[in-house]
């Protein structure tokens, strides 16, 4: 991934939200080039459509609110390319290899490998050409962010200032008046509970719903009929060990550590340089020199040596240069963040096959189970379309068993059937095709290598219930809404003549300590409210409708000012403040586009 994305993932997501750059989740922002459908939204004359929401989602539920932020989400990141192109700016082939040869996932070793390339091309479903395609757009946003994001200043009185507001405690105690308290005192009559369902008709309705049977065609249980010899996987296992073995390295080490400060670390690293050329000259003192010289007391008495280790328990500059040695060989300089480091490989051991086995076994039987897949998958869609009254066929020709579904909706899967929990089967089963002509629903990929083809067996259309049927609901509904209206009336009455002064007796609980970094179990709009009290005059009181429909009032005691930030708070502080205001400066130059280009809404990516 590109450092950019490293270091300002947090900023990039504030700007575009799900979205982000295409590397937080590949696939998105590849925008539909050819289809029918009407688009949702149009950036400058290039189209977002409901298919490319649907990608993003990735067979996940959505409800309409969700789809509607990723469409926000995605019509800002097309601003960002519009403002890029009509800038000029470009990505070079040399500036779009050196960024493809620095992911991780493609790479052997630290280098580029094609065979991994393809391989991870694969894994995502991409093209060599779409793939580049999504990584050209996240450097041309890179470039289009990466300046605001790095030239915001903030002064040290401003970081004083707001470290003595996030720091600073007041001990609270509150009381909390709850609609049960007050749901006595309510009276609903029969007149009310007609006119809310009257005025409510739609939220009375029973949706649409379908039973289906299915077949499901699974890559993985053909694979695991599939029969493969141990020596065929043992040979194999001994060709490609590096893609199985947790390789695990002895690594002996000399290091001399090294402050932050830049004239400080040059010192040590001439001191380093020459420890290495002594090294060099005679590689047997590295136990030597690693007990008198090295400043890693962990290892320095036993000569250096570390032990063995896998991948991911060193720092990643240490790692990346212990794993590229071969056994024997010493390294030149390798700078960490503790210091300068010589390191030393006394031995490399990989598994034997006999622990790795059953990877080995899993991996060849997936492997052959592909084009098995693939063949039956051509058999399923043929039968599936040639014989589409009927799934009988497909599953007497496949071997496939019929399953039967609980009812389902558009919004929700059936229970307790987890292929049916994918959008794009659920849209398939209330097509035109599959829901009134009664044909077989076209295979959907549910799961990478999982395919589902759907029929219905039986239907029932949305209706609304009676008002028989809810009259116990609504008469719920309005007791806990007006028992919540009590509670608040009362909790404000009080809150009022506390506020005058009056000495009330409450039961308040025990006091807490809170600050606004450490709301210590407030909630959002509680801790707003302590924190606008006035509290010139203590005690101080306030009062807040909470989200359960209680009514809390709360009484400030004490105050205590934050002590002077330390160096690394300050640090801190300056650093989140940067990254508030440079959040704020990218969202109003985001928006600021939408007058520079044109942007047509069509449609809502409703359910």
């Amino acid at each position: 991934m590109f450092d950019f994305v490293q270091k300002n993932s947090l900023f990039i997501k504030v700007v575009l939200g799900a979205v982000a750059l295409t590397f937080v989740g590949f696939g998105v922002g590849s925008y539909t080039t050819a289809t029918d459908d009407p688009y949702l939204a149009q950036v400058n004359g290039v189209g977002i459509y409901k298919q490319d929401i649907e990608r993003m989602l990735n067979g996940r539920p959505a409800d309409a609110p969700t789809r509607q932020t990723m469409l926000d989400n995605l019509i800002r990141k097309e601003l960002l390319l519009a403002d890029a192109r009509a800038a000029g700016l470009m990505i070079t082939p040399n500036q779009l290899r050196a960024a493809i040869a620095a992911i991780p996932n493609v790479q052997e070793n630290g280098k580029f490998s094609p065979e991994r390339y393809q391989s991870f091309l694969a894994q995502q479903g991409l093209n060599t050409e779409a793939f580049e395609r999504l990584v050209r757009e996240d450097m041309l946003i890179e470039k289009q962010l990466a300046g605001i994001a790095s030239s915001t200043l903030v002064g040290s009185q401003q970081a004083a200032m707001f470290y003595q507001l996030l720091a600073e405690t007041r001990q609270v105690s509150h009381v909390a008046l709850t609609p049960a308290q007050f749901a006595s005192e309510v009276k609903i009559d029969d007149a009310a509970i007609e006119a809310y369902y009257k005025a409510n008709t739609k939220r009375f309705q029973t949706p649409e719903r379908v039973k289906l049977d299915y077949l499901m065609l699974s890559q993985d249980k053909l694979a695991a009929d599939i029969k493969v010899a141990d020596e065929e996987a043992a040979q194999y296992y001994a060709a490609h060990t590096a893609d199985f073995a947790k390789e695990s390295r002895r690594v002996a080490h000399i290091l001399l550590t090294a402050p932050q400060e830049a004239a400080q670390r040059a010192k040590v690293k001439i001191e380093a340089e020459a420890l290495l050329a002594s090294l060099k000259a005679d590689p047997s003192r590295f136990a030597e020199l690693a007990k008198t010289r090295s400043q890693d007391p962990g290892s320095a008495k036993q000569g250096g040596d570390l032990g063995y280790f896998h991948r991911g328990a060193m720092v990643k500059p240490f790692e990346d240069r212990a794993f590229s040695l071969k056994k024997g060989q010493m390294s030149d300089l390798v700078e960490t963040e503790f210091g300068f480091h010589v390191l030393r490989v006394d031995d490399i051991k990989t598994p034997p096959f006999a622990e790795v086995r059953g990877e080995v076994l899993a991996y060849l039987q997936k492997q052959k189970s592909a084009g098995v897949f693939r063949e039956q998958l051509a058999k399923l869609t043929e039968l599936s379309y040639q014989q589409a009254d009927s799934l009988k066929p497909s599953a007497d020709a496949l071997k496939l068993t019929v399953t039967h579904s609980d009812w389902l909706t558009r919004e929700a899967p059936a229970k307790g059937a987890s292929p049916l929990d994918h959008a794009k089967l659920r849209e398939a089963a209330f097509s035109e095709d599959v829901l009134k002509a009664r044909h077989n629903s076209e295979p959907v990929e549910v799961a990478p290598g999982t395919v589902v083809v759907a029929r219905v067996a039986e239907h029932q259309p949305a209706a609304t219930q009676t008002l028989a049927q809810v009259t116990a609901q609504v008469r719920t509904e309005l007791t806990a809404k007006r028992a919540t209206e009590l509670a608040t009336e009362k909790g404000k009455a009080l809150l009022a003549r506390l506020q005058k002064g009056e000495a009330l007796t409450q039961n308040w609980a025990a006091p807490q300590t809170v600050s606004r970094q450490s709301p210590a179990g407030l909630s959002r709009d509680g801790a707003r409210s302590v924190f606008a009290t006035d509290t010139s005059k203590l005690p101080a009181y306030a009062g807040v409708t909470e989200a359960s429909g209680e009514y809390r009032l709360y009484r400030v005691d004490s105050v205590k000012p934050a002590a002077s930030a330390d160096q690394a708070q300050q640090t801190q502080i300056r650093t989140l403040l940067a990254q508030m205001m440079s959040n704020a400066e990218a969202m109003a130059y985001v928006e600021s586009l939408r007058h520079r280009f044109k942007v047509e809404l069509k449609q809502t990516p409703t359910e």
